[in-house]
């Protein structure tokens, strides 16, 4: 059941309805909260069910013996073996198919029969999500950070709430569970805003993502060779506008949906291809995901305290760790180390700019965007690539200068031009939006928010692509 759906459109009406009506009684809105988000993830396929009671369960488990475990070294070792389980399922589920693969693969090419290897696992849907939820709620609990969850119920509410059950954000153990006691939020605050979000959200997706993705993204990225070298260039960045705009349509709508039912999210995506530098974009990209990994990486692996060379050597680690994380893939492992690299030079740059004045900074503002921007956009292709060969023949085919020339469709032209100015008047937009709601009556309100549900719907396609983040 996809956001931009009829469907998920009667759900969350249904759904809305009862969460205010039940708020009266605590424990029966809590209820009605996991029913309805398992309800939900059943859509998908209800055999997700069980592993993510599993999940929910044995990290609620987990935590009670964190908890009450004497001396230090016991509670370690309940915390290694919780966190080992729930990445070994995470790594049994997204990585089990690539490594049959390549036993097949093996297994073949020494002249070995490989029909044993018939096996194939289904990736379940959002367990990249709320297993990265389960693990930092028990490390909280090893650090004290937060106090031990004595409902399952409530800590099961925490690891499925729907809206950002499949692609977040990432929240918190500290931030969500709190919202839980005493019915939760009494009125919705800033409802427009939430519809807004709502809007942009479904704009992002539904007409700028899906275009972009059935009319340039998709044909070239299949088969690079057969198209020419301006192309493959509007493709990536065409691939630049579309990963924006899907996944921070997603966090959009999660988020407003989420606050219409009373809950407070944070935000995910601050105008990342604005950023000036690499580490300037890891905290405007995915920005619950990049929290993430510098709390529960990057600082245990020592961060920034134990001299320069290891500075580089953890930020390539947290950046391979992401690479892993997002893909069962070769090409998604050196992506990570990329950006690494990137996050080191980034460093490196700002510690030359710190030692000396710089009489040009604007001028080094600027060269330092656009710069960073084109690295970003270029790294896109290992992360949309279909394997590493495939990202390779993309490179190839971007720097062929003897390609024959191909007619280019304008409008793509034209979208990805104004894509990228959104990307500078995003705010300005969405500010707008929120003021001209709170300008209507309560009736023209909602008769403004449906036509514009309806236009977006009409200028978007017959066929909406999956969300991409949704693989992961």
């Amino acid at each position: 059941m996809l956001f931009p759906t009829f469907s998920f459109f009667i759900f969350f009406a249904v759904v809305l309805s009862l969460n205010w009506l039940l708020k009266r009684k605590p424990f029966w809105w809590r209820v009605f909260l996991l029913l309805v988000s398992y309800f939900f993830y059943a859509t998908w396929d209800i055999r997700f069910l069980a592993l993510i009671f599993v999940i929910s369960f044995s990290n609620y488990f987990s935590a009670f013996l964190i908890n009450s475990s004497s001396p230090e070294a016991r509670k370690k070792t309940w915390l290694a073996i919780i966190v080992g389980f729930d990445v070994l399922i995470l790594a049994l589920f997204k990585y089990f198919n690539f490594f049959q693969e390549g036993a097949d693969i093996l297994l073949n090419k020494i002249g070995f029969s490989s029909n044993l290897l018939f096996l194939h696992v289904i990736l379940p849907i959002g367990l990249s999500f709320y297993i990265l939820r389960a693990i930092s709620y028990n490390i909280d609990v090893f650090h004290k950070k937060i106090p031990l969850e004595k409902s399952f119920l409530d800590l099961a509410i925490y690891v499925s709430f729907f809206p950002q059950l499949l692609s977040g954000p990432i929240l918190r153990a500290q931030d969500f569970l709190v919202q839980l006691k005493d019915g939760g939020a009494k009125a919705i605050e800033n409802p427009e805003e939430n519809f807004a979000l709502i809007l942009t959200g479904l704009f992002k997706k539904i007409v700028i993502a899906s275009y972009l993705t059935t009319n340039i993204v998709d044909d070239v990225f299949a088969v690079p060779q057969n198209h020419s070298q301006l192309a493959v260039l509007l493709a990536i960045y065409a691939f630049a506008v579309v990963i924006y705009c899907d996944f921070s349509g997603y966090s959009d709508m999660a988020i407003g949906i989420a606050g219409l039912m009373g809950f407070r999210s944070p935000a995910n995506f601050n105008a990342p291809y604005l950023s000036v530098d690499f580490q300037d974009f890891w905290r405007r990209w995915h920005i619950t995901l990049s929290n993430w990994l510098r709390d529960y990486v990057y600082i245990p692996l020592g961060g920034n305290r134990k001299g320069r060379a290891r500075i580089y050597l953890n930020l390539m680690a947290t950046m391979f760790v992401s690479g892993l994380w997002h893909g069962n893939g070769i090409q998604f492992i050196v992506w990570g180390l990329l950006h690494g690299l990137g996050l080191a030079f980034s460093r490196i740059k700002a510690e030359i700019m710190a030692q000396g004045r710089n009489q040009f900074v604007r001028l080094e503002k600027i060269l330092s965007w656009f710069i960073t921007l084109n690295a970003i956009c270029f790294l896109w292709i290992f992360f949309r690539a279909q394997n590493l060969q495939n990202a390779f023949d993309i490179i190839k085919q971007l720097f062929n200068w003897k390609s024959a020339s191909e007619s280019i469709n304008l409008y793509v032209v034209g979208l990805i031009f104004l894509s990228f100015l959104g990307f500078i008047f995003g705010q300005r937009v969405k500010e707008l939006l929120i003021s001209l709601q709170k300008r209507l009556p309560l009736f023209l309100q909602a008769l403004f928010l449906a036509a514009m549900i309806i236009l977006i719907i009409k200028l978007g396609p017959d066929i909406v692509p999956p969300f991409i983040y949704f693989k992961f």
